[in-house]
């Protein structure tokens, strides 16, 4: 039987465990459904989708009304099936073997997965080891010859930003294209932006999983120059984006100011957390500008996870990866379900 090629070979699968609970508090994922009009407005739209016929190959109708919103061409939007697989188009396009792409670690696994798995050089900066933030160990990659470099604002699993005008400090000093993935900017209220008129080597990548609720849909866009959107169509497959996500992208985005409402419910749940938990003496506590905080326990972080599972509640341990021993990552729930998430965090901490 023929072997797969020494890079997927040394690979490990993206894996979540297979546990039940409750209050599920591990994915960042929003606590709130769509809103009900939105899942009426889907509904309505059902029985006019011809279901035989293949969908628009280059997604123009939802690119359009992207771009349109940002002050964009089409040509200046590509969408996938969530932030993964643009993900894994940049690294088609840009990466492979002989090609090289700066990571700072730790920060979303996917992005060294991925990276991997297409055979590309991997570079890992590790993050300031004592605030875990990025923004003192970017200079180390001015002028370092690199094809790509990803930097995530807010940082998953972190939480923290970078400047932007660190983020414009960067673009000068490499001829990298770099990636800012901005998954959580509506809940940072900050970006890139107003950059991507001035630097060709930007690229925006934002998701309708996390502040649009549609983490089960899986739907993501990158925002960027008309020559980098125009590589990145060379290497997507076919009729990579079904009508389903075409038309339910397009509904959401449309009406994205319904969901303010809840997104400010959330930031206001996350200050009320993080209030909370700098209280218990026996966690670290790193301040976060997306939704879901880092803590770091004195016990031993898979007992503390064991136990809040036994109480029905799921968070993330990261503790396999680089600087985050005994580090957790708790999503911002609806108020009840952090309640009960506090209730449980100081009886087993």
């Amino acid at each position: 039987m023929v072997n797969p090629r020494p890079q997927v070979a040394a690979l490990k699968p993206y894996h979540l465990p297979d546990v039940k609970a409750s209050i599920i508090l591990s994915a960042n994922e929003s606590p709130y459904n769509l809103p009900q009009t939105i899942i009426d407005e889907i509904k309505s739209g059902f029985d006019k989708i011809a279901y035989n016929r293949y969908p628009d190959p280059l997604s123009l109708e939802v690119r359009e009304i992207i771009g349109k919103h940002y002050g964009l061409g089409l040509e200046n939007v590509f969408v996938g099936n969530g932030g993964d697989e643009v993900i894994l188009n940049l690294y088609l396009a840009y990466g492979g073997h002989g090609r090289s792409a700066i990571i700072f670690e730790p920060m979303f696994e996917v992005y060294r997965i991925t990276g991997q798995m297409t055979g590309t050089e991997m570079i890992s900066i590790l993050r300031s080891p004592d605030d875990l933030t990025a923004v003192n160990v970017i200079s180390q990659t001015y002028g370092m010859p690199a094809d790509l470099i990803f930097l995530c604002s807010p940082n998953n699993p972190t939480g923290d930003t970078v400047p932007v005008g660190k983020i414009e400090e960067l673009l000068n000093n490499t001829q990298a294209l770099v990636v800012i993935d901005e998954a959580y900017a509506e809940f940072s209220g900050q970006t890139a932006l107003p950059l991507l008129s001035k630097y060709s080597n930007l690229a925006i990548l934002r998701t309708f999983s996390k502040a649009f609720s549609l983490a089960g849909l899986r739907a993501g866009y990158l925002l960027a120059s008309k020559e980098v959107i125009g590589d990145l169509l060379k290497v997507k497959l076919f009729f990579n984006f079904n009508k389903l996500s075409q038309f339910i992208t397009k509904v959401a985005f449309l009406n994205r100011s319904i969901f303010e409402e809840k997104i400010k419910v959330i930031l206001d749940e996350r200050e009320r957390l993080y209030s909370e938990l700098i209280k218990i003496n026996q966690i670290r506590v790193y301040p976060s500008s997306a939704n879901y905080i880092l803590f770091r326990t004195k016990r031993d972080a898979l007992l503390v996870w064991q136990d809040l599972l036994s109480r029905g509640i799921l968070v993330r341990n990261c503790s396999n990866q680089p600087l985050l021993e005994n580090c957790l990552r708790v999503t911002v729930g609806a108020p009840e379900e952090n309640d009960i998430f506090l209730d449980a965090l100081r009886e087993v901490v």
